[in-house]
C-alpha cells in the first residue's frame, strides 16, 4: 500500500455512470491512500474540472450525456488553450472500444478494458502515480531554470548549498559564497532604458556562467542580485575566481561589439572552513544561507570585499 502522505498531494476524479463499478474502483483507490471524487455524468465531470485541479481522471468510455472520448478531447483542448499542465487520463473502456482507441487520435495516457481484476487496476493506478511524480520532478527542474538568462533560481541554490555543506563538511573542506552585481550601469540605463539594460545584464550573466567551474552554481536571487556558491575554494581561490569573472564582463562587451563602459563586478564574499560535526551540518547550512539572505539586502561595495573564517561547533561564522 502506498502511504497516504505520498498520494494525498494528487487529486483524482472518477467519471463513471455505473455505481457498482464506481464503488469497486474507489475501494482500490482507497487501499492506496487516494481520495477520489466521483460523478456519474460526464458533463458534471467537465464542470468539476473548471473549479478543481485534478491530477488524474479515470473516465468511463460510455456516458449518460457525453462519451468518454468526447470528454477526454474536451479536457485536452481546454488544457492546450489555457496552457495548463496536462492531467493523466485513464480511460475505462470495453472490448468494442478497441477499434476506436487505436484508430483515433485520442490523447489519453492509458486505458483499461472491462472486466478487469482489482490487481490490474491497482497496477494501472500505480503507473499513473509514478508518471505524475515524474511530471512533478520535471516541472520542478524547469522552475529551477525559469530565469531568462538560464541561471538557477534562489530555491535551487539553497538546495545545492545544503548538499555541498554536507559533502564538504565531512572532510573539513572550504566553502565559498558570494553575492554579485555589476557596478557602473547607471549610464547605460540613462542611454538605453531599463528594458535594454535588463537584456544586457542577462546576457552578461549567461556569459559569466560559462566561465565557471562545472561544480560552481550561479543563481538569480529574489532581490535581482546573483548568488554564487563555489565549493572547495579558500579565500585566495575565491578572489582569483572573482577577478576572472570581472575580466569576463569586459570581454563580453568586446564580444558583443558594445562601446567600452566603466562597468565592473561588485562582490561581497564569505569563505569558510566547515569544522562542525556531521550532525550539525543542516544547522551549519542554515547559518550560511542566512548570511546570503542578509548580504543580498545590503548595498554592495565597489570592487570585491569579504572575509574568511570557519563554521564550527557553535555554528557561527567568524
Amino acid at each position: 500500500m502506498i502511504l497516504s502522505d505520498e498520494t494525498s498531494k494528487y487529486r483524482f476524479l472518477l467519471v463513471e455512470p455505473d455505481m457498482d463499478r464506481a464503488q469497486g474502483i474507489q475501494a482500490v483507490l482507497k487501499n492506496k491512500g487516494i481520495i477520489c471524487d466521483h460523478v456519474q455524468s460526464h458533463l458534471q465531470g467537465l464542470a468539476l474540472i473548471e473549479d478543481n485541479a485534478y491530477h488524474c481522471l479515470l473516465v468511463s468510455s460510455h456516458g449518460l450525456d457525453l462519451s468518454g472520448f468526447e470528454l477526454c478531447t474536451m479536457i485536452r483542448v481546454r488544457e492546450s488553450r489555457r496552457s495548463l499542465a496536462s492531467s493523466f487520463l485513464l480511460l475505462l473502456c470495453s472490448e468494442e472500444d478497441h477499434s476506436t482507441i487505436f484508430s483515433n487520435t485520442l490523447d489519453i495516457d492509458d486505458y483499461i478494458v472491462a472486466p478487469w481484476l482489482d490487481l490490474e487496476l491497482n497496477w494501472k493506478v500505480t503507473r499513473a502515480l509514478k508518471n505524475l511524480a515524474l511530471r512533478q520532478t520535471a516541472s520542478q527542474v524547469r522552475n529551477n531554470f525559469d530565469h531568462p538568462s538560464g541561471l538557477l533560481t534562489q530555491n535551487c541554490l539553497q538546495d545545492f548549498l545544503y548538499e555541498e555543506v554536507n559533502r564538504v563538511g565531512r572532510r573539513h573542506g572550504w566553502f565559498s559564497l558570494s553575492i554579485l552585481s555589476i557596478s557602473g550601469l547607471d549610464s547605460l540605463r540613462i542611454s538605453y532604458g531599463n528594458e535594454w539594460l535588463a537584456w544586457f545584464k542577462d546576457g552578461i550573466w549567461a556569459f559569466v556562467y560559462g566561465q565557471l567551474r562545472n561544480y560552481d552554481r550561479l543563481a538569480v536571487m529574489d532581490t535581482g542580485l546573483l548568488g554564487l556558491i563555489s565549493p572547495d575554494l579558500d579565500e585566495g581561490g575565491t578572489l582569483s575566481l572573482l577577478h576572472r569573472l570581472d575580466r569576463t564582463i569586459g570581454e563580453y562587451q568586446l564580444h558583443q561589439g558594445h562601446d567600452q563602459q566603466n562597468i565592473a563586478l561588485a562582490a561581497r564574499y564569505l569563505c569558510v572552513r566547515i569544522l562542525g560535526d556531521y550532525k550539525q551540518f543542516e544547522r551549519a547550512g542554515d547559518v550560511l544561507w542566512q548570511w546570503l539572505e542578509n548580504t543580498m539586502l545590503q548595498p554592495l561595495p565597489q570592487g570585491m570585499v569579504g572575509h574568511a573564517g570557519t563554521v564550527a561547533f557553535d555554528l557561527s561564522y567568524m
